[in-house]
């Protein structure tokens, strides 16, 4: 789960709830062998409107596991959701994906509840 705040006139999004396959897996950790709760994974800058009266940002998306870095686009829908273009070179050669809006509890230490009840 990410956690979207302003950084200046950006927007941030660090990882702040990582949901474990098992209870009691070691939290993961990035490429540099450091824990990813707190990461940085993106950064975005207003870009331009929507069209939906919403804003359009723009900036980069780090994949904490290897490290790749993918230029993005983002924009939240009316539902709050995320909607993320992440690409490399042009945006046509990227892929959209939807992010829901997390509103549960997240535990200290990124700790998430499991999403499927078990």
């Amino acid at each position: 789960m990410l956690q979207i705040t302003p950084c200046g006139a950006d927007l941030c999004g660090f990882i702040a709830g990582i949901a474990l396959s098992h209870p009691g897996d070691a939290m993961p950790v990035n490429w540099q062998g450091k824990p990813q709760c707190g990461f940085l994974m993106l950064r975005v800058a207003p870009a331009q409107p929507a069209g939906n009266g919403g804003k359009r940002w723009k900036g980069a998306l780090q994949d904490p596991r290897n490290g790749n870095v993918y230029r993005t686009t983002v924009k939240f829908n009316a539902a709050g959701n995320l909607e993320l273009h992440g690409y490399i070179g042009i945006p046509v050669l990227g892929e959209t994906q939807l992010w829901p809006k997390f509103d549960a509890k997240i535990l200290p230490g990124c700790h998430v509840p499991s999403l499927d009840g078990k």
